[in-house]
């Protein structure tokens, strides 16, 4: 399987309207991105075939740890699909970035404890 979404480079990352729904709006961060969050954001999209997901879904999230910058790192396993996500989401709740996978969860995991012990 090939993926077909291309890296994002995370210098010229923006936060734009995700879906047609104005109810995701609402769930997405309006606060600047830090370059610790920037260097959070490049971790997990190293994770092999990570995809982005809708803001939200940030909603059904569970806390894992702040960053020093005051992210919030949070995740979520589908009960439907057992898909793994993460969040990294401003102090009120609202997400910067949200991604998740399936097959390779394990690698998320790890890229999870990386941010974790890197970052915090």
């Amino acid at each position: 399987m090939v993926n077909i979404f291309p890296p994002i480079p995370f210098s010229k990352f923006k936060i734009g309207k995700w879906g047609s729904k104005i109810e995701d709006e609402k769930w997405i961060s309006t606060q600047p991105i830090t370059t610790t969050t920037a260097a959070a954001m490049q971790i997990v999209a190293s994770v092999p075939r990570i995809a982005y997901c809708r803001p939200n879904l940030i909603k059904y999230s569970q806390f894992k740890f702040i960053l020093r910058d005051g992210t919030v790192v949070r995740t979520w396993t589908s009960p439907l699909f057992g898909d793994d996500y993460i969040f990294l989401a401003d102090p009120d709740g609202k997400m910067i970035y949200g991604g998740f996978v399936w097959k390779y969860k394990e690698l998320l995991k790890d890229a999870i404890e990386l941010i974790r012990r890197s970052f915090t």
